[in-house]
């Protein structure tokens, strides 16, 4: 919901009317909890993008690995499982330098 949509629906709801008629004290405490609020849900959504991206990130390590593991298990002739691990060595080793 974009700000435009926030501001009708609470004039529909007569959230602003309500506001204005409160003590200015009562305002400014209401203001700062929706402050506060507002704060913690941006926490909440930069985490939850963060998680995101390290998913991504995880996943397309993984993919590289295996791929790895692939040429390296048909060009020594051994399950891919067991050329895993030279695989992550060598991802390991690349990604460092």
């Amino acid at each position: 919901m974009n700000r435009r949509e926030r501001r009708l629906t609470s004039k529909r709801l007569g959230i602003m009317q309500y506001q204005q008629k409160l003590p200015l004290k009562k305002r400014l405490n209401l203001m700062h909890e929706n402050i506060i609020a507002g704060k913690q849900m941006e926490r909440e959504n930069a985490e939850a993008v963060r998680q995101s991206i390290n998913s991504q990130m995880e996943e397309k390590e993984s993919q590289v690995v295996y791929a790895l593991a692939e040429g390296i298990a048909k060009r020594k002739s051994i399950p891919v499982m067991d050329a895993m691990a030279e695989a992550q060595a060598e991802f390991d080793k690349v990604r460092k330098n």
